[in-house]
């Protein structure tokens, strides 16, 4: 039987937590079933990182914020390739998704969730317009995954008659990419590091990560710990701003800002504790990554971070913005190497229990077959397997609900 059609519809064409998502989904979806091609709405590292990969690849530019013309190309390329699924990933894609969609006549669309609307660094009215906009366009859309409940919860908050079609589907990653017993040396070597502790950061330099407070919390550290390295992995706006910062709180010499790197499992394996100060997240990877490799995490409490870090088990939990915290919990790990090793195992543990990309991957395709299902398209008899799946998702979904309530 002719696979379904899929369409992806990224947020944007850089290279964050959203498109790790769709990263993953492409490499492990089953070809058999569907053909999946990827939709960017500009230019960016993104689309050549895919193509490179051998995904089908459109160019859409979905700019300014509504763009007559962007949405009826995105129409006609819907309708000519025939799409059957469109899943739309971010509040811009959300809204040009949903409408392009219903012209086109794609019979299941998805919306996905990766952060609340809240969150997002736009202007108040920039905001307000995706949440009308999103609340008009609800009719159109036919399921809503978030990654996770936190997200949910705000959803339903921005939009109640939402919470029908809403599911949390958590992130997840492949631990057998990430080796049990790493080569700790590797970069150790290649930044000079002799002896002392090093924590790893691995986010984009931007305002939400928070990385100006783990900056704050360094100078009580290196006191107590004179050879201590932190290690700055990404890119962003803010990159010479917090290197000026590192110079006036006299921390430089303890900083290596290293730019964005491939090698992440590497860069994990050379860290005593993976540190993420955030503002804001959804369900982040680079937490998920740390924990499969076993390294100790401190991070803040704030929305998705908890239901995958327990507190004093799996990691540490701070409140955000606050210095002090994240260096009495930084210290606290780095004092205590036999509790930081079972630290690390726990988390090893949990994401091999719950959060595989095979767990994602199955519970976002039993959501595509459920939605085929009801919208009256047919799923061969042989490979409805996934769709099984779903009706565990519910169950599993409804008392993880509870739960949280």
């Amino acid at each position: 039987m002719t696979p379904v059609v899929l369409a992806e519809l990224a947020g944007s064409s850089a290279y964050g937590g959203g498109e790790r998502y769709l990263e993953l989904l492409f490499d492990r979806l089953d070809r058999s079933r569907y053909r999946a091609m990827l939709i960017c709405p500009e230019p960016g590292p993104f689309v050549g990182r895919m193509k490179e990969r051998g995904v089908e690849t459109h160019l859409v530019h979905l700019a300014p914020l509504f763009n007559p013309l962007a949405l009826w190309r995105l129409t006609r390329l819907l309708r000519r390739e025939r799409v059957a699924i469109l899943q739309t990933h971010g509040a811009r894609a959300n809204f040009y998704g949903r409408i392009a969609g219903r012209l086109a006549g794609v019979p299941v669309i998805i919306s996905t969730v990766h952060n609340s609307l809240k969150d997002y660094e736009v202007s108040l009215l920039t905001r307000w317009f995706y949440i009308m906009t999103l609340r008009l366009t609800l009719p159109l859309v036919h399921r809503i995954i978030c990654v996770s409940n936190s997200n949910r919860r705000d959803q339903i908050d921005e939009c109640p008659a939402a919470a029908a079609r809403i599911q949390t589907v958590y992130n997840g990653v492949d631990p057998s990419a990430f080796p049990s017993q790493p080569n700790r040396l590797k970069v150790r070597e290649e930044l000079g590091i002799v002896s002392g502790p090093v924590l790893v950061m691995i986010a984009r330099l931007a305002e939400a990560k928070g990385h100006r407070f783990l900056l704050q919390a360094l100078p009580s550290l290196i006191k107590a710990w004179p050879n201590l390295c932190c290690v700055f992995v990404g890119d962003g706006e803010l990159r010479e701003h917090l290197h000026r910062l590192a110079v006036e709180l006299a921390v430089e010499r303890s900083c290596c800002f290293l730019g964005v790197r491939e090698d992440i499992d590497d860069i994990l394996a050379a860290a005593d504790v993976v540190v993420l100060p955030s503002l804001s997240e959804g369900f982040p990877f680079v937490l998920l990554e740390a924990l499969a490799m076993g390294c100790p995490v401190v991070a803040s409490r704030v929305n998705g971070i908890p239901e995958l870090i327990e507190d004093h088990k799996t990691g540490f939990l701070v409140p955000a913005r606050d210095p002090h915290a994240l260096m009495v919990a930084i210290r606290e790990v780095l004092s205590d190497p036999i509790a930081a090793l079972r630290m690390g195992a726990e988390g090893r543990a949990l994401v091999r229990e719950r959060f595989t990309v095979d767990h994602m991957v199955g519970n976002t395709t039993a959501i595509f077959d459920a939605a085929l299902h009801d919208a009256g398209i047919r799923i061969p008899i042989e490979k409805r397997m996934a769709a099984v799946s779903y009706t565990h998702l519910r169950a599993h979904e409804t008392k993880a609900n509870l739960v949280c309530r």
